[in-house]
Protein backbone atom coordinates (compact mmCIF):
# COMPACT_ATOMS: atom_id res chain seq x y z
CA UNK A 1 0.00 0.00 0.00
CA UNK A 2 1.15 3.47 -0.60
CA UNK A 3 2.32 5.82 2.03
CA UNK A 4 -0.51 8.61 0.73
CA UNK A 5 -2.03 9.75 3.98
CA UNK A 6 -5.77 9.03 3.87
CA UNK A 7 -7.73 12.44 3.49
CA UNK A 8 -11.19 12.72 6.08
CA UNK A 9 -13.71 11.82 3.44
CA UNK A 10 -15.43 15.53 4.16
CA UNK A 11 -12.53 16.73 3.09
CA UNK A 12 -12.69 15.41 -0.03
CA UNK A 13 -16.43 16.04 -0.47
CA UNK A 14 -15.93 19.67 0.14
CA UNK A 15 -13.23 19.88 -2.29
CA UNK A 16 -15.20 17.97 -5.08
CA UNK A 17 -18.39 20.19 -4.33
CA UNK A 18 -15.60 23.45 -4.74
CA UNK A 19 -14.45 22.03 -8.08
CA UNK A 20 -18.00 21.78 -9.51
CA UNK A 21 -18.16 25.65 -9.11
CA UNK A 22 -15.09 26.72 -9.76
CA UNK A 23 -16.36 28.26 -12.96
CA UNK A 24 -18.01 30.95 -11.43
CA UNK A 25 -16.35 34.06 -10.05
CA UNK A 26 -14.57 33.78 -6.26
CA UNK A 27 -17.69 34.93 -4.31
CA UNK A 28 -20.42 33.63 -6.14
CA UNK A 29 -18.17 30.32 -5.92
CA UNK A 30 -17.48 30.58 -2.04
CA UNK A 31 -21.17 31.51 -1.48
CA UNK A 32 -22.11 28.25 -4.21
CA UNK A 33 -19.86 26.03 -2.15
CA UNK A 34 -21.65 27.38 1.27
CA UNK A 35 -25.25 26.67 0.22
CA UNK A 36 -24.19 23.78 -0.95
CA UNK A 37 -22.72 22.63 2.39
CA UNK A 38 -25.78 24.48 4.31
CA UNK A 39 -28.69 22.87 2.50
CA UNK A 40 -27.57 19.48 1.92
CA UNK A 41 -24.75 18.66 4.66
CA UNK A 42 -25.92 16.86 7.73
CA UNK A 43 -24.89 19.39 10.53
CA UNK A 44 -22.73 16.83 12.14
CA UNK A 45 -20.96 16.66 8.89
CA UNK A 46 -20.80 20.34 9.11
CA UNK A 47 -19.01 20.32 12.16
CA UNK A 48 -16.50 17.59 10.99
CA UNK A 49 -15.41 20.33 8.20
CA UNK A 50 -15.51 23.27 10.45
CA UNK A 51 -13.18 20.93 12.77
CA UNK A 52 -10.45 19.99 9.73
CA UNK A 53 -10.09 23.40 8.71
CA UNK A 54 -9.56 24.80 11.83
CA UNK A 55 -6.97 21.77 12.06
CA UNK A 56 -5.27 22.00 8.56
CA UNK A 57 -6.73 24.68 6.20
CA UNK A 58 -4.10 23.80 3.71
CA UNK A 59 -5.95 20.44 2.26
CA UNK A 60 -9.29 22.18 1.91
CA UNK A 61 -9.76 24.56 -1.32
CA UNK A 62 -9.69 28.01 -0.48
CA UNK A 63 -13.33 28.16 -1.87
CA UNK A 64 -14.20 26.15 0.96
CA UNK A 65 -12.76 27.63 3.29
CA UNK A 66 -13.97 31.11 2.21
CA UNK A 67 -17.84 29.70 1.86
CA UNK A 68 -17.54 28.20 5.54
CA UNK A 69 -16.10 31.23 7.29
CA UNK A 70 -18.73 33.62 5.29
Amino acid sequence: MADTPLVPPVVRLANDIARQFAHLPGDQASAAVANHITMFWDPRMRAELAREIDRDASQLDPLVVQGVNA
